[in-house]
């Protein structure tokens, strides 16, 4: 059986589209914080179901007590850690990217689509 290909959280902080570096790090330190909490050890695999199958391990870095300071509210952190993991399958199961953050009350929390280019139109090659 193929090794599952691995998810490495820390990559968020490189950015995405719609996402900064700096937004991505905490992203990622969301993840972290949430398996963590959960006893989770490195390369535990993820497995996915549904429209997809697929299984990935997962990575990330280390937790600190400061990290674990900063995302006291288990709530919120859960939320990010939740749209964190979810870029970057969506990246790896789709080839889409977020692309733009949606405005609230829409419904939805941001636009999937093709990596943007200088010359596309606004709304060219998104999803909800």
């Amino acid at each position: 059986m193929n090794d599952a290909p691995e998810l490495r959280l820390t990559q968020l902080g490189e950015g995405l589209p719609a996402i900064t570096s700096s937004f991505g790090a905490a992203l990622a330190e969301a993840c972290a914080i949430c398996l963590n909490d959960q006893g989770h050890p490195q390369g535990i695999e993820l497995h996915v179901s549904g429209n997809f199958s697929a299984r990935f391990k997962l990575y990330w870095q280390p937790v600190t007590d400061q990290m674990l300071r900063c995302w006291n509210d288990e709530e919120f952190t859960t939320e990010q850690a939740a749209y964190g993991i979810a870029f970057m399958l969506v990246k790896k199961l789709t080839g889409f990217t977020v692309i733009e953050r949606s405005r609230r009350g829409t419904g939805f929390d941001y636009w999937l689509g093709n990596e943007p280019t200088a010359n596309d139109l606004p709304f060219k090659n998104r999803y909800v």
